[in-house]
């Protein structure tokens, strides 16, 4: 429509609007045109309205164009920002889990050495045993010749000493007999040759006796030499016994300083992880802070926003509700419309740009209103209960059958617990599979007992309520299993190096596996199935998080903080107040610095 139709159209509006106040000028509603240089009130009237709603419109369009370039720029200026927070985000993500796997290779080779050393010390100290061992049997034995020949030897001696004396009697009697014999030569001939007899028989005795002694004496002196070559060589054991001793002490102190420079090493390097960690941490949170503020900015501008179109909305459909009052409101006496002429201007609805631009701001607020709602929606309130100290030096795992607290020990050790007291161990038990045995976690099914064992990276299959009875054993299909979970039908277990969980779909080492993913950032310490979910702590996030199974992916689904850390962790109904069911989680925290021993924690979860 050109000026001169809205002007004409204007001065229809007029007239009909003045044509039944007194003293107006009877004009017809379409007659001749007013001349333009005759004063008019109606072209002054027309005139200010037009630069009114002229002012108006353009005010309108001004606002509109600078809400628009308003809404644009701020729009950029988001999408840019979340571009380069995406690009900081991923670079952190791509850093963290470059120094995540520095991190854990550093670890594996220090847990390699440490274990190295250790085996190390065993066989010196086995070398060491069974060297002391043979040389005490050495000396032992010794001794006991020792003492045997000693006592045989004084027998012999006193039995010399007595033969001795014996053959001095009886030389001195033969010495006797010989005189008598002698003195009485003279008189008897006979009795002298019979003496003579006697006392050749008894000088060849004597000889005899002399030779035997002779013989005895130089035995005694060669048992003495003997005597004494074995006392030197027991004294020769006893010095390498000595010096033994020393070089295993010397060596022993060694490896102990090998073992303290190492673990004060990892000790450094945890402290120093784990500082990064609450530091990756705290920027974390203070991005997720700086992140909401500036969500809570923009939907307060989109607020502003959508209040400003509204108010602009409303004056518009005011401006128009006049407009369309005036012309639809009757005259006092209309006379017969002419019919239209052939030149007469359909009159076009007028068009409003704005709706789109009210639906879009809608969606996009209602979007906003619902992001926290699904937020609040979604989470888990844990709330502590108990805790109780365990009666286990190391634990590494729990599992609840029903009953029964399992609980595992680095050692191989396994404790049955009662619920109801479990600072009491019922009974203790040993696994002893084939090689080195270091279980991390425990599930339990309706007829099985499984544990992970990190030395071998192996899955043991115990006999239920027999741990000693191994059943099945086969290898993970990853080289760092941390954490195991049964969903009724399967076993689960997670691979700390490859990062995946993964379904096995039968037992032995020909079943197959299945790998699931989540999110990278996710570190499970334990896990367990409750109604078709997974519940899982996440240790580098410390909190716990619910996953749900899509494709070959885990979902997360809630998610609730516990500053708490869990090794192991079971799911159970019980019954709270007023009889009302209820889900618990027990939860198996190590011993934290300055405890002496682990505890079992007690949690109601509420949705």
């Amino acid at each position: 429509m050109n000026p001169d139709e809205l002007q004409k159209e204007l001065d229809g509006l007029w007239s009909r609007v003045t044509s039944g106040m007194p003293g107006a000028p009877a004009s017809p509603v379409f007659g001749p045109p007013i001349p333009s240089d005759a004063p008019s009130i109606t072209s002054e009237a027309t005139a200010e309205t037009m630069a009114w709603m002229k002012r108006q419109h353009r005010a309108q369009l001004e606002e509109f164009r600078r809400l628009l370039e308003t809404k644009d720029a701020t729009l950029s200026d988001l999408r840019a920002r979340h571009a380069a927070a995406e690009q900081e985000l991923a670079g952190l993500r791509r850093k963290s889990q470059r120094e995540d796997a520095v991190v854990y290779q550093q670890t594996l080779e220090m847990a390699a050495r440490l274990e190295q050393a250790q085996k190390g010390l065993k066989a010196q100290d086995e070398r060491f045993r069974l060297e002391e061992s043979s040389l005490r049997a050495l000396a032992e034995q010794a001794n006991a010749r020792l003492a045997a020949e000693a006592g045989r030897w004084r027998e012999l001696e006193r039995q010399w000493s007595e033969r001795e004396q014996q053959y001095l009697l009886d030389l001195q009697e033969l010495r006797s007999a010989a005189e008598r014999a002698s003195r009485c030569a003279g008189t008897e001939s006979a009795a002298g040759r019979k003496a003579v007899e006697d006392l050749k028989a008894a000088k060849g005795a004597v000889e005899k006796t002399l030779a035997q002694l002779l013989q005895e004496r130089h035995d005694r002196e060669t048992a003495e030499k003997e005597r004494e070559a074995a006392i030197a060589k027991v004294r020769e054991a006893e010095d390498r016994l000595n010096q033994m001793q020393n070089l295993w002490q010397e060596e022993r102190k060694q490896w102990q300083e090998l073992w303290d420079r190492e673990r004060s090493t990892w000790e450094a390097q945890r402290q120093e992880f784990s500082s990064w960690e609450e530091k990756l941490r705290k920027e974390r949170e203070t991005w997720h802070a700086q992140m909401q503020d500036a969500e809570g900015r923009e939907t307060q501008y989109a607020t502003q926003m959508a209040e400003a179109l509204r108010k602009s909305s409303e004056a518009g459909e005011r401006v128009a509700g006049l407009l369309r009052s005036a012309a639809e409101r009757p005259a006092a006496a209309p006379p017969a419309p002419p019919p239209p002429a052939a030149s007469a201007v359909t009159r076009v609805a007028p068009s409003r740009p704005w709706r789109p631009v009210l639906a879009g701001l809608a969606a996009v607020l209602l979007g906003a209103a619902l992001v926290p709602a699904v937020r609040w929606w979604g989470r888990l309130v844990v709330t502590p209960i108990s805790s109780v100290a365990l009666p286990v030096a190391s634990p590494t795992g729990m599992s609840y059958d029903g009953s029964l607290l399992w609980v595992c020990d680095w050692a191989g050790e396994f404790t049955l617990l009662d619920p109801a007291d479990p600072a009491r161990g019922l009974e203790r038990m040993r696994a002893a599979p084939a090689g080195t045995y270091h279980p991390v976690a425990l599930a339990l099914s309706g007829d099985g007992l499984y544990s992970i064992d990190s030395a071998q990276s192996r899955v043991v299959r115990h006999a239920i309520g027999r741990p000693s009875d191994v059943r099945v054993v086969w290898p993970t299909p990853g080289p760092a299993p941390t954490a195991v979970a049964h969903d009724g039908k399967n076993l689960w277990s997670y691979d700390a190096v490859t990062r995946v969980f993964y379904r096995h779909l039968g037992e032995g080492g020909d079943a197959a596996a299945e790998q699931y993913r989540a999110d990278p950032e996710l570190v499970p310490g334990a896990m367990a199935w409750q109604g078709g979910e997974l519940w899982v702590y996440d240790a580098k996030g410390r909190r716990l998080v619910v996953l749900k199974t899509e494709g070959h992916e885990l979902k997360l689904v809630k998610s609730a903080p516990l500053a708490a850390p869990l090794q192991g962790l079971s799911l159970m109904l019980s019954s709270g107040e007023g009889g009302r069911r209820q889900l618990e989680l027990w939860g198996l925290s190590p011993a934290a610095p300055g405890q002496a021993a682990a505890t079992l924690r007690r949690f109601v979860i509420r949705r």
